[in-house]
Protein backbone atom coordinates (compact mmCIF):
# COMPACT_ATOMS: atom_id res chain seq x y z
CA UNK A 1 0.00 0.00 0.00
CA UNK A 2 3.02 2.41 0.79
CA UNK A 3 6.57 2.65 -0.73
CA UNK A 4 9.58 2.56 1.79
CA UNK A 5 11.02 6.00 2.17
CA UNK A 6 15.03 5.69 0.25
CA UNK A 7 17.36 4.30 2.44
CA UNK A 8 19.29 6.86 4.64
CA UNK A 9 16.51 9.45 4.82
CA UNK A 10 14.28 8.18 7.44
CA UNK A 11 16.22 9.91 10.03
CA UNK A 12 16.28 13.30 8.37
CA UNK A 13 13.30 12.91 7.26
CA UNK A 14 11.26 12.17 10.70
CA UNK A 15 10.05 15.20 12.13
CA UNK A 16 7.46 14.90 15.35
CA UNK A 17 7.98 19.28 15.73
CA UNK A 18 4.22 20.43 14.93
CA UNK A 19 5.55 23.70 13.99
CA UNK A 20 6.28 25.31 10.68
CA UNK A 21 9.15 24.08 9.27
CA UNK A 22 12.20 27.28 8.96
CA UNK A 23 13.20 28.16 5.76
CA UNK A 24 14.48 24.84 4.46
CA UNK A 25 14.35 22.20 1.22
CA UNK A 26 10.49 21.22 1.26
CA UNK A 27 10.47 17.54 2.22
CA UNK A 28 7.03 15.54 1.75
CA UNK A 29 6.99 14.22 5.65
CA UNK A 30 7.32 18.25 6.95
CA UNK A 31 4.79 18.94 4.30
CA UNK A 32 2.09 16.73 4.46
CA UNK A 33 2.31 17.23 8.90
CA UNK A 34 1.80 20.70 8.01
CA UNK A 35 -0.80 20.35 5.72
CA UNK A 36 -2.88 18.51 8.62
CA UNK A 37 -1.56 21.30 11.69
CA UNK A 38 -2.61 23.93 9.65
CA UNK A 39 -6.28 22.49 9.46
CA UNK A 40 -6.33 22.07 12.87
CA UNK A 41 -6.80 18.30 12.65
CA UNK A 42 -5.75 15.30 14.82
CA UNK A 43 -4.07 12.55 12.87
CA UNK A 44 -7.32 10.45 13.50
CA UNK A 45 -9.92 13.28 11.96
CA UNK A 46 -7.53 14.13 8.90
CA UNK A 47 -7.27 10.17 8.43
CA UNK A 48 -10.68 9.88 7.93
CA UNK A 49 -11.46 12.90 5.25
CA UNK A 50 -8.65 11.21 3.92
CA UNK A 51 -9.80 7.51 3.69
CA UNK A 52 -6.36 6.07 4.84
CA UNK A 53 -5.81 4.71 8.05
CA UNK A 54 -4.37 6.89 10.93
CA UNK A 55 -1.75 4.72 11.04
CA UNK A 56 -0.15 5.59 7.51
CA UNK A 57 -0.71 8.55 8.13
CA UNK A 58 1.63 8.64 10.49
CA UNK A 59 4.64 6.72 8.85
CA UNK A 60 4.16 9.76 6.19
CA UNK A 61 4.56 12.85 8.68
CA UNK A 62 7.65 10.73 10.29
CA UNK A 63 8.94 9.94 7.13
CA UNK A 64 8.74 6.45 7.00
CA UNK A 65 7.01 5.78 4.24
CA UNK A 66 5.82 7.29 1.10
CA UNK A 67 2.12 7.35 -0.39
CA UNK A 68 1.59 5.03 -3.33
CA UNK A 69 -0.09 7.15 -6.10
CA UNK A 70 -3.73 5.76 -5.32
CA UNK A 71 -3.02 7.38 -1.82
CA UNK A 72 -1.08 10.93 -2.98
CA UNK A 73 -4.55 11.22 -4.76
CA UNK A 74 -6.87 10.31 -2.00
CA UNK A 75 -4.54 13.24 0.04
CA UNK A 76 -4.96 15.79 -3.16
CA UNK A 77 -8.42 15.47 -3.00
CA UNK A 78 -9.18 15.03 1.04
CA UNK A 79 -7.41 18.28 1.66
CA UNK A 80 -8.54 20.26 -1.51
CA UNK A 81 -5.22 21.03 -2.87
CA UNK A 82 -5.12 23.57 -5.38
CA UNK A 83 -3.15 22.30 -8.61
CA UNK A 84 0.16 24.07 -7.77
CA UNK A 85 -0.16 22.19 -4.00
CA UNK A 86 -0.91 18.86 -6.13
CA UNK A 87 1.63 19.17 -7.98
CA UNK A 88 4.02 20.29 -5.10
CA UNK A 89 3.19 16.96 -3.76
CA UNK A 90 4.23 14.74 -6.65
CA UNK A 91 7.63 16.17 -6.68
CA UNK A 92 8.48 15.50 -3.43
CA UNK A 93 7.81 11.77 -4.04
CA UNK A 94 9.28 11.44 -6.80
CA UNK A 95 13.51 11.67 -7.54
CA UNK A 96 14.59 15.45 -7.84
CA UNK A 97 15.64 16.81 -11.37
CA UNK A 98 19.38 17.23 -11.64
CA UNK A 99 20.32 20.60 -12.06
CA UNK A 100 24.31 21.65 -13.10
CA UNK A 101 25.78 24.04 -11.43
CA UNK A 102 24.95 28.13 -11.39
CA UNK A 103 28.77 28.31 -12.17
CA UNK A 104 28.42 25.81 -15.43
CA UNK A 105 25.24 27.22 -16.43
CA UNK A 106 26.38 30.54 -16.41
CA UNK A 107 29.87 29.82 -18.43
CA UNK A 108 27.48 28.17 -21.43
CA UNK A 109 24.98 30.85 -21.23
CA UNK A 110 28.53 33.77 -21.60
CA UNK A 111 29.63 32.01 -24.55
CA UNK A 112 26.74 31.39 -26.49
CA UNK A 113 26.93 34.18 -28.55
CA UNK A 114 23.10 34.59 -30.08
CA UNK A 115 22.30 34.09 -26.46
CA UNK A 116 24.61 37.48 -25.34
CA UNK A 117 23.23 39.03 -28.20
CA UNK A 118 19.32 38.53 -27.55
CA UNK A 119 19.84 40.13 -24.52
CA UNK A 120 21.59 43.02 -26.18
CA UNK A 121 17.98 42.73 -28.69
CA UNK A 122 15.87 43.36 -26.08
CA UNK A 123 17.78 46.09 -24.27
CA UNK A 124 17.52 48.48 -27.38
CA UNK A 125 13.86 48.20 -27.41
CA UNK A 126 13.78 49.19 -23.43
CA UNK A 127 13.02 45.66 -22.05
CA UNK A 128 14.64 44.25 -18.95
CA UNK A 129 16.31 40.65 -20.12
CA UNK A 130 18.30 38.26 -18.26
CA UNK A 131 18.91 34.36 -18.23
CA UNK A 132 18.39 32.38 -15.13
CA UNK A 133 18.66 28.99 -14.20
CA UNK A 134 15.25 27.57 -12.06
CA UNK A 135 16.33 29.28 -8.93
CA UNK A 136 16.83 32.71 -10.27
CA UNK A 137 20.23 32.68 -10.25
CA UNK A 138 21.08 35.12 -12.83
CA UNK A 139 23.29 34.09 -15.64
CA UNK A 140 23.78 36.68 -17.67
CA UNK A 141 21.51 40.15 -18.17
CA UNK A 142 21.36 43.21 -20.52
CA UNK A 143 22.75 46.42 -18.86
CA UNK A 144 18.95 47.70 -18.18
CA UNK A 145 18.09 44.57 -15.95
CA UNK A 146 21.44 45.21 -13.82
CA UNK A 147 20.16 49.27 -14.00
CA UNK A 148 16.47 48.64 -12.08
CA UNK A 149 18.10 45.56 -9.93
CA UNK A 150 21.11 47.77 -8.40
CA UNK A 151 23.51 45.70 -6.62
CA UNK A 152 22.05 42.36 -8.20
CA UNK A 153 25.64 41.57 -9.77
CA UNK A 154 26.93 41.31 -6.67
CA UNK A 155 24.34 38.83 -5.06
CA UNK A 156 23.71 37.21 -7.75
CA UNK A 157 20.15 36.02 -6.61
CA UNK A 158 17.07 37.41 -7.99
CA UNK A 159 15.41 35.80 -4.61
CA UNK A 160 18.00 36.86 -2.44
CA UNK A 161 18.18 40.16 -4.03
CA UNK A 162 14.29 40.90 -3.26
CA UNK A 163 14.94 40.67 0.10
CA UNK A 164 18.28 42.73 0.81
CA UNK A 165 17.23 46.00 1.58
CA UNK A 166 17.75 47.79 -1.88
CA UNK A 167 15.54 45.32 -3.43
CA UNK A 168 12.41 45.94 -0.64
CA UNK A 169 13.20 49.27 -1.16
CA UNK A 170 12.70 48.98 -5.41
CA UNK A 171 9.69 47.42 -4.71
CA UNK A 172 6.13 49.29 -4.13
CA UNK A 173 4.66 46.23 -2.85
CA UNK A 174 7.98 44.36 -0.75
CA UNK A 175 6.09 42.70 1.21
CA UNK A 176 2.69 40.93 -1.30
CA UNK A 177 6.39 40.16 -4.00
CA UNK A 178 8.20 38.62 -0.91
CA UNK A 179 5.00 36.28 -0.25
CA UNK A 180 4.78 35.50 -3.76
CA UNK A 181 8.09 34.82 -4.01
CA UNK A 182 8.53 32.54 -0.73
CA UNK A 183 5.62 30.52 -2.59
CA UNK A 184 7.30 29.87 -5.81
CA UNK A 185 10.79 28.89 -4.46
CA UNK A 186 9.19 26.30 -2.59
CA UNK A 187 7.63 24.69 -5.75
CA UNK A 188 11.03 25.24 -7.05
CA UNK A 189 13.43 23.95 -4.10
CA UNK A 190 10.93 21.01 -3.48
CA UNK A 191 11.98 20.23 -7.72
CA UNK A 192 15.83 20.55 -7.34
CA UNK A 193 16.03 20.06 -3.82
CA UNK A 194 19.33 18.29 -4.25
CA UNK A 195 21.07 20.84 -6.39
CA UNK A 196 24.16 23.13 -5.09
CA UNK A 197 21.45 26.29 -6.11
CA UNK A 198 19.24 24.48 -3.01
CA UNK A 199 21.20 24.30 -0.72
CA UNK A 200 22.71 27.81 -1.53
CA UNK A 201 19.69 29.89 -1.34
CA UNK A 202 18.21 28.05 2.03
CA UNK A 203 21.48 29.41 3.49
CA UNK A 204 21.26 32.74 2.25
CA UNK A 205 17.66 33.32 2.99
CA UNK A 206 18.00 31.29 6.56
CA UNK A 207 19.52 34.98 8.40
CA UNK A 208 16.56 36.67 6.88
CA UNK A 209 14.19 37.67 9.38
CA UNK A 210 11.31 38.23 6.98
CA UNK A 211 11.75 35.45 4.55
CA UNK A 212 11.82 33.41 8.05
CA UNK A 213 8.16 35.05 8.89
CA UNK A 214 6.82 34.42 5.34
CA UNK A 215 8.13 30.55 5.25
CA UNK A 216 6.38 29.90 8.51
CA UNK A 217 2.85 32.15 7.66
CA UNK A 218 2.25 29.61 5.01
CA UNK A 219 2.18 26.17 3.72
CA UNK A 220 1.13 26.57 -0.13
CA UNK A 221 3.47 26.40 -2.91
CA UNK A 222 3.22 27.92 -6.24
CA UNK A 223 4.57 27.82 -9.69
CA UNK A 224 5.07 30.61 -11.92
CA UNK A 225 3.32 34.11 -12.82
CA UNK A 226 -0.07 35.14 -13.86
CA UNK A 227 1.24 37.32 -16.46
CA UNK A 228 -1.75 39.94 -15.51
CA UNK A 229 -0.53 40.44 -12.00
CA UNK A 230 2.27 43.32 -12.72
CA UNK A 231 5.29 44.16 -11.06
CA UNK A 232 5.03 48.10 -9.12
CA UNK A 233 8.50 49.75 -8.86
CA UNK A 234 10.69 52.64 -8.53
CA UNK A 235 13.11 53.17 -12.12
CA UNK A 236 16.38 53.67 -11.73
CA UNK A 237 15.45 57.40 -11.21
CA UNK A 238 12.70 56.59 -9.17
CA UNK A 239 10.16 57.12 -11.38
CA UNK A 240 7.12 54.30 -10.70
CA UNK A 241 7.05 51.88 -13.36
CA UNK A 242 5.20 48.90 -13.90
CA UNK A 243 6.61 45.42 -14.96
CA UNK A 244 5.06 42.67 -17.02
CA UNK A 245 7.17 39.79 -16.32
CA UNK A 246 7.43 36.83 -18.98
CA UNK A 247 9.79 33.83 -18.46
CA UNK A 248 10.56 30.98 -21.15
CA UNK A 249 10.64 27.35 -21.10
CA UNK A 250 13.80 26.26 -20.45
CA UNK A 251 16.37 26.48 -23.38
CA UNK A 252 17.35 22.89 -24.76
CA UNK A 253 18.02 20.37 -21.65
CA UNK A 254 20.20 23.33 -20.38
CA UNK A 255 17.74 24.50 -17.39
CA UNK A 256 18.07 27.90 -18.76
CA UNK A 257 15.26 30.13 -18.84
CA UNK A 258 15.11 34.01 -20.58
CA UNK A 259 13.07 36.01 -18.00
CA UNK A 260 12.04 39.92 -19.08
CA UNK A 261 10.38 42.65 -17.62
CA UNK A 262 8.42 45.00 -19.44
CA UNK A 263 7.94 48.52 -18.52
CA UNK A 264 4.27 49.96 -18.80
CA UNK A 265 3.03 53.18 -17.31
CA UNK A 266 2.61 52.89 -13.80
CA UNK A 267 -0.89 51.05 -12.35
CA UNK A 268 -0.14 49.96 -8.98
CA UNK A 269 -0.94 51.67 -5.40
CA UNK A 270 -0.80 55.24 -4.94
CA UNK A 271 2.38 56.40 -3.27
CA UNK A 272 1.93 59.34 -0.50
Amino acid sequence: MTEKAPHGHSDRRRRRDPTPPPVSIPEFSATCLWLRKSRGLTREQAAAILKISAVHLGRFERGEALPSAKIMELIITGYHLDQAMATHLRDLVIPAIPLAPAEHLRTWVQTDTALVLNLERFQVRGILAAYVDPLWNVLACNDLFAKVLPGIDESGSIPVWMFSETGKATMVEPEAESAWWVSMLKGILGRYRDSVQAQELVTALTPVKEAQRLWAASVNASYGRDYRCLLHAHGPDRNLVSYQLALTDSILAHHIQLVTATPEPYSGPEID
